[in-house]
């Protein structure tokens, strides 16, 4: 019989081999007990062990969760721990058996580099002990940069695409669960993490855009201000100009949410904004325009307001809009308008294209960065305001997963209307989407 999922392994106090302990934990919020037996396995044994739990809880469903209930969790971190501990594996292990469903996946270095990521980092949770937070702490971390620096699979489905091998539904679908997985596992891990390691109080006036866990006042005007100017900073270093960018705010108010996800979502349909207004107005003239004439570009208009239940955001541009006929095709993974990249995909690159921090020295550090160092560095180096394919899809994407919604209105030779609508209760529980 398998151990439950809160399991632990440990070294045996003498000999070569594994001591097991398994036992079954109370829900979130709750105090910790457990009923724990130990049986001695050699370490042969205990692979042979996590490779069956892999397909055995990858067949489990995820424990479905809201902001609210993982806010109220910030009351006591090691409840918070042994979730984590009981549900990543879950997670990972799905991710595991979707990798190895796809067609000869074995012959594709990419996906056989990604599957083998994820069943070693299965393995060291399975291995971890929640009740030991330091040496916890110190493993997710490290499961956490791991993932952020392998590469994903996005360039990969093209070839599948060109091959033929999968449809672009099929793939659509596929990443669509892929990615929702992976901001499950990367907010609860997040959210631990800077609870864990005593970050400032998240109860602050200050919102930081960049912050990867749950704030329970998250302010859609400052962070659509902020991404704003970082967008607008961009835009001048890409092409040597930019639109005003103009926020309004209408009346909104904070709500429970990831202010990351959030500043994603804005900068990402902002890129899009602004790099179809330059180019629709500098047709035939050579990029960059750095020090020379440039002709007027119309501004892009950003409102923010609140109403019941919901906090919304229209973002409205002048960029030539998209062809009535390309409508369907924009929230694919595999279509873009700009040039495409050929550069290997990053999970920091999905995640953030350019490390858009690197635009603002006075931005605030967050303990759980979506990139560091020289990795950041070289993605801002590297990628232009678009092309990768994934802005929109991921936009939608992340405010779906929390309850909301991004929906597209376009005037061909004209424009886009953007509108991203958001839970600002709280209350929705993760959509996860079926099992493929």
């Amino acid at each position: 019989r398998l151990p439950a999922a809160s399991a632990v392994a440990r070294p045996a106090a003498m000999g070569r081999g594994w001591r097991w302990g398994g036992g079954r934990s109370m829900a979130i919020g709750k105090k910790k007990q457990s009923m724990t037996e130990e049986v001695f396995l050699t370490q042969a044994r205990l692979e042979q062990l996590l490779e069956a739990e892999i397909t055995t809880l990858g067949l489990m469903d995820c424990r479905p969760m809201t902001l609210e209930n993982i806010l109220n969790s910030t009351r006591d971190a090691n409840d918070l721990a042994y979730l984590l501990h009981e549900e990543l594996p879950v997670r990972y292990a799905q991710r595991i058996k979707m990798l190895e469903a796809l067609p000869s996946w074995e012959q594709v270095q990419s996906i056989q580099l990604v599957r083998n990521m994820y069943v070693q980092s299965f393995k060291e949770l399975r291995m971890a002990d929640p009740a030991q937070p330091v040496a916890f702490i110190e493993q997710l971390k490290t499961v956490k940069k791991r993932h952020a620096h392998t590469n994903l699979l996005v360039a990969g489905f093209k070839a599948y695409a060109a091959q033929e091998e999968l449809g672009e539904a099929e793939i659509n679908e596929w990443l669509d669960r892929f990615f929702v997985l992976r901001v499950s596992t990367n907010m609860l891990i997040s959210h631990y993490l800077e609870i864990a390691c005593g970050t400032p109080d998240p109860d602050g006036e200050l919102v930081n855009p960049y912050q990867s866990s749950i704030h329970p006042r998250c302010d859609p005007s400052s962070i659509a201000r902020h991404a704003a100017v970082v967008i607008a900073k961009l835009c001048e270093q890409w092409y040597g100009c930019a639109p005003e960018i103009i926020v309004e705010d209408a009346g909104a108010q904070p709500f429970p949410f990831v202010p990351r996800y959030l500043f994603y979502i804005l900068s990402e349909l902002l890129k899009n904004s602004v790099r179809a207004t330059v180019e629709r107005n500098t047709v035939g003239l050579e990029m960059p325009l750095r020090g020379r004439v440039v002709p007027e570009l119309p501004p892009v208009h950003v409102l923010v307001c609140s109403g019941s239940n919901v906090a919304s955001i229209r973002i409205s541009d002048e960029g030539g809009g998209i062809p009535v006929d390309m409508l369907s095709h924009v929230w694919s993974y595999l279509y873009t308008t700009a040039e495409p990249l050929s550069v290997p995909m990053s999970r920091v690159s999905v995640d953030a294209p350019t490390d858009l921090r690197l635009l603002d020295n006075s931005a605030l550090n967050s303990v759980c960065s979506l990139a560091d160092g020289d990795e950041a560095q070289n993605m801002l180096m590297r990628s232009p305001l678009a092309g990768l394919g994934c802005g929109l899809p991921l936009s939608r994407l992340y405010a779906q997963y929390l309850g909301g919604d991004v929906q597209l209105h376009t005037l061909p030779r004209f424009g886009t209307d953007v509108f991203v609508y958001l839970n600002s209760l709280g209350n929705h529980c993760e959509e996860l989407k079926r099992r493929i």
